[in-house]
């Protein structure tokens, strides 16, 4: 039971587990996928760490690169997508622009403050906030590899 309370406690902004417990029982998991028709018009993306945690213990800009690259492996090794890391002068071009920021940060999602939503991403898109990746820097973001 604290399992599943703690499963449904909101990280980004939907529940692991969309249903009831007897679902959970039945070893049945719904995906959480868009079905909206967007999707990147191309197949090489580029990608850049527009700022970095600020909360102690704070994660060497370093380890938060490297995270960041696993994390868009595993999207590589099953997707068409390959993501490139852009240059320090090409930071603002990127097509997907992560950041950590906190409350009201000019995207129309404010982050809840430390314990509750976690981030929030954007489809791709034409918006200014197409496939921006949004961490709550109120969060205490921690690294054991």
């Amino acid at each position: 039971r604290d399992t599943v309370k703690l499963m449904n406690t909101p990280r980004c902004s939907l529940p692991d587990i969309i249903g009831s417990e007897d679902m959970l029982k039945k070893r049945r998991r719904k995906r959480r996928y868009a079905t909206t028709g967007l999707r990147w018009k191309k197949s090489d993306l580029t990608w850049s760490i527009q700022n970095y945690p600020s909360l102690p213990p704070i994660l060497k800009p370093s380890e938060v690169n490297t995270i960041m690259a696993y994390a868009l492996k595993a999207w590589s090794d099953v997707t068409n997508l390959k993501f490139h890391d852009t240059t320090q002068g090409e930071r603002d071009r990127a097509d997907i622009k992560i950041s950590f920021v906190r409350s009201l940060h000019d995207d129309g999602y404010p982050f809840d403050g430390r314990g509750g939503t976690l981030a929030h991403a954007f489809f791709p898109g034409e918006a200014d906030v197409a496939g921006d990746t949004h961490f709550d820097d109120e969060e205490t973001w921690t690294f054991l590899g």
